[in-house]
């Protein structure tokens, strides 16, 4: 436990652990400011103008002839899988589409901005678990902690725990921040959010929190298996953008289970319909549907395995290489 505390401490005494969690502060902070201006209430008279247009549209005969055909078959329009639903909630016409601005929705913001601060504050982290492994390889400091802990396993165990811990905190507060300034505006705007919406933020939120805390302690560890940060941060470019690429040429069946952009959207979302260009369409077939649907548990488990092997590598290199 003593261990655990001064790695705590020097976690949070890094200038540039300081400094990214700066950064990531400032950005959340402008994402929630610049939500809530953007839905600030309209006045009376847009507001009535919006809703006289709205009407109009509805009693429009030929809406009115194109929403039936929808109806009548609603895989014409939208696919294999559509429903009658979907004609409503994509053809109905809706205030805010002749509003300068949108009504602040919760449910909005959880497949917009709400995804967006998640994903920025899950990026900082990692180069913030990156940057705290990486100081103590570019100082040779770590040399110097071996000496006081020569278990390697039980001082690399103790970084991991700081990192995790510290990560995991900071996009806690940022995330809980956002949603709760967010919440506050509803209410005092006297906007109502459904219990099912407000269940599936905390969901997200808490599944956006544990991205960005493990995704710390994954950066951590690569730069421990690395020994240097920047071959850690360029690592990372080159999996998450040339697997991408790699992933669009390679003769592999479904290969868009196998993005990472995928899977963490998948992660985030509670799974996602991605288009699979590998999908084969038989003439038979009529119209084909090249989405597959990447589900929440592929997700963790494509996430989780590459967290634990990077995890296992880097504790037993830790171990057995020689320490400069």
């Amino acid at each position: 436990m003593r261990l655990l505390r001064v790695e705590l401490s020097r976690f949070v005494s890094r200038r540039a652990v300081v400094l990214l969690l700066l950064a990531a502060t400032v950005i959340t902070v402008a994402i929630t400011a610049m939500t809530i201006w953007n839905t600030r209430p309209v006045s009376a008279d847009d507001l009535a103008r919006a809703r006289a247009q709205v009407q109009q549209r509805l009693d429009d005969p030929g809406f009115q002839r194109e929403l039936r055909t929808c109806r009548d078959d609603p895989v014409q329009y939208f696919g294999p899988s559509a429903e009658v639903a979907d004609c409503d909630r994509n053809l109905m016409p809706r205030t805010e589409y002749y509003l300068d601005r949108a009504e602040l929705s919760l449910d909005d913001e959880r497949r917009s901005n709400g995804i967006a601060v998640v994903v920025m504050v899950s990026a900082l982290m990692i180069i913030v678990g990156t940057t705290f492994a990486g100081s103590d390889w570019a100082t040779g400091s770590i040399s110097n902690q071996l000496l006081f802990e020569p278990r390697r396993l039980r001082l690399w165990g103790a970084k991991a725990a700081a990192a995790l811990i510290g990560c995991t905190v900071a996009a806690a507060v940022l995330v809980v921040g956002f949603w709760v300034a967010l919440s506050v505006v509803a209410a005092a705007r006297e906007i109502t959010t459904p219990a099912d919406v407000q269940e599936g933020i905390r969901w997200m939120s808490a599944r956006g929190v544990a991205l960005a805390g493990l995704g710390g302690l994954g950066g951590y560890a690569l730069t421990m298996l690395l020994r240097h940060t920047v071959a850690t941060l360029a690592l990372l470019f080159a999996y998450a953008a040339g697997g991408e690429a790699f992933l669009e040429v390679a003769p592999i069946d479904h290969s868009a289970r196998f993005s990472l952009t995928n899977n963490l959207f998948a992660w985030l979302r509670d799974g996602v319909r991605v288009f699979d260009e590998s999908a084969v369409c038989l003439p038979s077939d009529g119209l084909c549907d090249q989405r597959i649907t990447i589900s929440l548990l592929h997700g963790a488990t494509y996430l989780g395995l590459l967290l634990v092997l990077t995890l296992l590598v880097s504790a037993l290199s830790f171990r057995r290489r020689d320490v400069p």
